[in-house]
């Protein structure tokens, strides 16, 4: 397994990804009538907008299986989603009046056409923010380890002090990652998300393309 950096020919395979684990792991048709708003909320936005904080995991013969997407600046990341990224779905997943926020399907729709909703606290100490999502081959290979130390690198060359994520608090061998890799456990608003926040002062440099990664069984 080897990590690079994201080339827009990987696209299509980061968008699958998404639609085959958006479940928490599991695949995104399990909760949501239409799979895809997961990728079109979680991965697609990033890959246009910020792709130079996108990096995949891939195998020898160059299959991607997993994928870590990042906003440097989480509101301004936010602003031009809003200009650039949500006109895009008025015709084809248009924004509901009266939306049930209980309803999967017409949450993510919501949050696709008002993205500021995401926005979490803390953003003085961690203004970055990131998903990440593995198949399931790629799992406990090292895989999730290597995209978060490359990403990391790279959020703090381009100045950021911290980047936070959210995970689902069912979701308990995704947070036992999180703790396993340093990461610290935010305060959380309530509701399904546990947060977790990465200082960037002092993390070393990412991986490179052409090097070889060190396996070391946690991903």
């Amino acid at each position: 397994m080897r990590v690079r950096s994201y080339r827009p020919r990987d696209a299509e395979a980061v968008h699958r990804i998404c639609v085959a684990t958006g479940d928490a792991g599991d695949p995104a048709s399990g909760i949501l009538r239409d799979p895809h708003l997961a990728a079109y909320v979680f991965a697609d936005p990033y890959l246009l907008l910020q792709p130079e904080m996108a990096f995949v995991a891939e195998r020898d013969d160059g299959v991607v299986l997993g994928y870590v997407v990042a906003a440097l600046n989480s509101p301004e990341f936010y602003a031009r989603w809003q200009l650039e990224w949500a006109p895009r779905f008025v015709a084809s997943h248009p924004a509901s009046c009266a939306a049930d926020m209980r309803d999967a399907d017409e949450q993510l729709r919501t949050l696709l056409h008002q993205p500021r909703r995401l926005l979490s606290t803390d953003l003085d100490t961690y203004p970055s923010h990131l998903h990440i999502n593995l198949l399931e081959s790629a799992r406990r290979q090292g895989a999730g380890r290597l995209l978060l130390e490359t990403l990391f690198g790279e959020l703090a060359r381009a100045g950021s002090p911290g980047v936070q994520l959210g995970v689902r608090a069912s979701n308990t061998g995704a947070q036992a990652f999180y703790r396993a890799i340093g990461m610290d456990r935010l305060a959380s608003r309530g509701g399904l998300a546990v947060r977790f926040g990465q200082p960037l002062h002092g993390v070393s440099r990412p991986l490179r393309e052409n090097e070889q990664p060190v396996h070391n069984g946690l991903g």
